[in-house]
């Protein structure tokens, strides 16, 4: 949600990275360092609330498929509330949703073309062995260990 709320501050925008760039914010490079968060008497960004919280703190890759950057290549925003006592199914949902959704990855036994998600943040998805394997604890086709991989382009234009 905090995303949305920066994207509807500068809004209209063709994409998230137009704020920080084309838009002159001081002291700011990309959106995700834009300190506009309140967290006590704490004021934070998105790259902290992602990096420096959520991926340290819990050490989960699936928290790639709950947080979106709002552009046609992230995955789709889940429309609920993340609740604890359903995290876990939560979350297994949001892969299996991110995985088969064909926008954003195309997967077959023997070739597989992902997000550049899977590329950027490969050590978060291999840390217990290969993608590959990572994969399908959650895709709906098995994929061959030996399967040929690649990377589609990202689209960082806004979804709307």
């Amino acid at each position: 949600m905090l995303t949305i709320q920066l994207v509807l501050k500068y809004y209209p925008l063709k994409s998230i990275k137009d704020i920080g760039s084309s838009i002159q914010i001081p002291f700011v490079n990309t959106p995700w360092d834009v300190k506009f968060i309140s967290i006590g008497n704490e004021k934070m960004d998105l790259n902290n609330i992602e990096h420096g919280q959520l991926r340290k703190k819990f050490d989960d890759p699936r928290i790639h498929f709950a947080i979106v950057c709002a552009s046609k290549s992230c995955p789709v925003l889940l429309n609920e509330a993340y609740d604890p006592a359903r995290l876990e199914q939560q979350l297994d949902k949001q892969a299996k949703v991110f995985l088969a959704d064909t926008f954003r990855n195309k997967i077959a036994a023997d070739k597989i073309q992902l997000s550049k998600i899977f590329d950027w943040f490969k050590g978060d998805f291999t840390k217990n062995g290969s993608l590959i394997d990572y994969l399908n604890k959650y895709a709906l086709v098995k994929i061959n260990a030996n399967a040929e991989n690649s990377y589609l382009d990202y689209d960082w234009s806004l979804n709307e």
